[in-house]
């Protein structure tokens, strides 16, 4: 594809960021935050609750290519097809997130916490899209990589340690914990209009969207792309939401019986909880920029192979029972492995949209879809072993699951090596 003479200034990308830390910030709540805030309310939850409703929660994100079919499709003469897209969905999910505090009590919460986080999602996930389409028009095949790493990463940084470094910092300014869901709310309002700085692509909104769909989906080797998009997310949930909440099981904060989690006395769960993201959150960083560096510099598939082994051998880590100082130790491990394999499989799907320059971001949120259809698959998984494995010892419970996602990780290699690398390598790569 073609890029346009708008150059990709260095502004732009720190604005692409902080909407998806942002973004980030709306999934941390939901997977590190809500739990908690569930168990104190609630006095005590079942993980495989926690799991499924969880799993309910993130299922806009599994249709991500209709987001992409609008952004691609239509748009406002003045803003261009992506930054309406960006802007009004947030503002909707920034005003119920300042709504949850006041709605929610012990006897409705896992309900009004599943409707009002699917709204939530279904904003956060269209402007999500709409980002990721902003970038495909701007970004420089070359750079791709690099760029979807960082804005990852730092997605990746909200997703796993900015709710619970937020919800500290009120703690320890004497707040109460439902004020960050008002300032989360606000941000989410605010934040997205930085958009309107940036230069959009000119591109004719008459797009022939129904026709670019018949060939998107009626191509196998597509098909391929979405299968290998699937399985590269079946362990993310786990490592976001169970694998938090297993550290603080270890670290004798939390009592647990089968799949049962109980709060031990009046223990301030939000501060060990935060140091648990913050570490995986570091691992974050470091995977996205590594793993985005080699996939732009050196080649996109080594820079996918590394990251499905190291998923593997981080999962291996956690079925060996060691003190909670350790596991702090696997934690960075596992969250670099995220980091890497997401910031790799970016580059890979962000080359193979370019083969649809009417309907980038369409390609690039369906395979987003089939993503997030392999997070709902895995907690769903996740679900049913908790269920299937109740009356087995605590840790060994959290070490099958664990060894089950190391042995999942591992199918992504199948679709990858039906993959042309000549449609996701820059050329350089490939003369080499």
């Amino acid at each position: 594809m073609e890029k346009s003479a708008v150059e990709l200034k260095k502004t732009y990308i720190g604005i692409f960021s902080l909407n998806y830390f942002t973004q980030g910030i709306t999934q941390s709540f939901f997977t590190t935050i809500i739990p908690i805030y569930l168990l104190q309310l609630m006095s005590g939850l079942d993980a495989g609750e926690v799991a499924s409703v969880m799993s309910m929660v993130l299922l806009p994100f599994g249709v991500k290519f209709i987001y992409g079919i609008l952004s691609d499709k239509y748009g406002l003469k003045k803003w261009g097809r992506r930054k309406p897209w960006i802007i009004f969905p947030s503002i909707i999910s920034g005003l119920i997130w300042i709504l949850v505090p006041f709605l929610l009590t012990p006897d409705n919460a896992m309900l009004m916490i599943t409707l009002l986080g699917i709204l939530i999602v279904i904003g956060v996930a269209m402007g999500d899209t709409a980002i990721d389409g902003l970038i495909l028009d701007l970004c420089p095949k070359e750079r791709l990589g690099r760029v979807q790493g960082i804005c990852w990463g730092f997605r990746s940084v909200g997703i796993i340690a900015g709710g619970p470094l937020i919800v500290m910092l009120f703690l320890g300014f004497r707040g109460v914990v439902e004020f960050s869901f008002i300032v989360l709310g606000i941000a989410m309002i605010i934040f997205p209009f930085l958009v309107l700085i940036v230069k959009e692509v000119e591109k004719p909104l008459e797009i022939n969207a129904l026709e670019n769909l018949k060939i998107i989906f009626g191509k196998l080797k597509n098909w391929k792309v979405f299968v290998f998009s699937l399985f590269n997310a079946v362990c993310d949930g786990v490592i976001f939401v169970i694998l938090p909440l297993f550290v603080l099981i270890q670290w004798g904060l939390v009592g647990a019986t089968g799949s049962e989690i109980d709060l031990i006395g009046n223990a301030d769960l939000y501060a060990p909880n935060a140091l648990v993201a913050f570490v995986v959150g570091l691992g974050v960083i470091a995977g996205a920029l590594i793993g985005g560096r080699i996939a732009d510099l050196q080649s996109r598939k080594r820079s996918v192979y590394f990251s499905l082994f190291i998923t593997t051998g981080s999962f291996l880590l956690f079925v060996i029972p060691v003190p909670w100082y350790i596991l702090m130790i696997f934690a960075f491990f596992i969250g670099s492995s995220a980091g890497w394999r997401n910031s790799a499989f970016s580059a890979v799907i962000g080359q193979e949209s370019q083969q649809y320059p009417e309907m980038d971001s369409t390609y690039y949120a369906t395979c987003n879809s089939f993503v997030n259809l392999g997070g709902t698959i895995g907690l769903q998984l996740t679900s049913i072993l908790f269920i299937s494995f109740a009356g087995l010892p605590v840790f060994g419970i959290y070490a099958l699951i664990f060894l089950i996602m190391a042995i999942l990780i591992n199918l992504d290699f199948l679709p990858f090596f039906t993959l042309d690398p000549k449609e996701y390598e820059i050329n350089r790569e490939i003369n080499e």
